[in-house]
Parts: structure tokens; C-alpha cells; sequence
């Protein structure tokens, strides 16, 4: 995944960019879900649900980036009333990448076929009950693939400080 670097907020006198991002919870007809192992920075040898960053320069929308990183990453072509956000991460100081934003979008249609690998890594379906056992980056770990798989009801929030590797998190809805 990919993050752009033109969102700024001010921390300070300091700029701070923020990157913004989405990852991509598909699912399968048995509710598996599709992940990919990462073969570039930042999450490298991590499996994570597919995505990447929104194009600023054209406020490209959480939406309509999903409806691109699919096409790209997947192969598969969807449009943006397929797409539901399920919940919006904050994580600060975030190993390789600093200040991020991710928009965390649920696919509503049932995806069988896995997509060929290709240079972001290789994908494989994956039942939720053993995704937090697989080589997963921290944050999804100890955050967010909890609030996938539980909170159905409304938009979640998290807040992580990813400072000196410890992710301390801050449920915030």
C-alpha cells in the first residue's frame, strides 16, 4: 500500500503530513476474507486486506478509491454504491510512514476468484477465525480486525499513537 503526501495538518509550529489510504475488507461466499501479503513498505511480509492511497490532487474520495485500488490491485471492477464504510483509523507516527489516516471500506458483493499475484504481493481468502494468528501488522492485530468482525452497527473510530512500537489505542465511537 501507498500512501500520498500533500494532506498536512499543523502540529506546532511543525508540519505534520497526514497520508490518507483505505483497506479493503472483501469477502468470499463462505466469509472468508482477502488478504494479500505485502512485498513493499510499509507492511512488507504483513498480510493485510487490500488498498492504497486517495489521489489528493483530484480529492479523490474514500469511495472512489476503493472502486480504483480494486481494479488495480484485484482486477475486478466495482463502482462506489459497493462499497460501505465500515470505520476510519488514525494511526501517529506509524513505522515508515508517519501520520496516517485509513478509511477501512467493506466490499457487499461476494468475491470467489483469487486475484493473480503481482508486484504489491500475492492475495489468499483467509477465515476470520484465524486472521489475527497470521503475520498481520500491530494495529490490525490489537485494533481493527476486532471492530470488522464485531461492530456491524455503526461507523467505528480508532485512534492509534504508534510511538516507540507500544500502539496505544483509543477507541473514540
Amino acid at each position: 500500500m501507498q500512501v500520498h503526501e500533500k494532506t498536512h495538518i499543523a502540529q506546532g509550529s511543525k508540519i505534520k503530513y497526514l497520508k490518507l489510504a483505505t483497506l479493503l475488507y472483501i469477502k468470499n461466499n463462505g466469509g472468508d476474507f482477502l488478504l494479500i501479503e505485502r512485498t513493499q513498505k510499509p507492511n512488507r511480509g504483513f498480510w493485510s486486506p487490500p488498498g492504497g492511497k486517495l489521489i489528493i490532487d483530484i480529492a479523490e474520495s474514500p469511495f472512489a478509491c476503493a472502486v480504483r485500488e480494486m481494479k488495480e490491485e484485484c482486477g475486478f471492477d466495482t463502482k462506489t454504491a459497493d462499497w460501505t464504510l465500515r470505520g476510519i483509523v488514525t494511526e501517529k507516527n506509524y513505522p515508515d510512514i508517519g501520520n496516517l489516516m485509513l478509511f477501512a471500506m467493506e466490499y457487499g458483493i461476494a468475491v470467489n476468484e483469487i486475484p493473480p499475484e503481482s508486484p504489491e504481493g500475492k492475495f489468499g481468502f483467509f477465515n476470520p477465525s484465524i486472521i489475527k494468528s497470521l503475520h498481520i501488522p500491530p494495529v490490525d492485530k490489537l485494533y481493527l480486525w476486532d471492530f470488522v468482525l464485531n461492530n456491524k452497527k455503526s461507523v467505528f473510530c480508532i485512534d492509534v499513537d504508534c510511538n516507540d512500537g507500544k500502539y496505544t489505542g483509543k477507541i473514540e465511537k
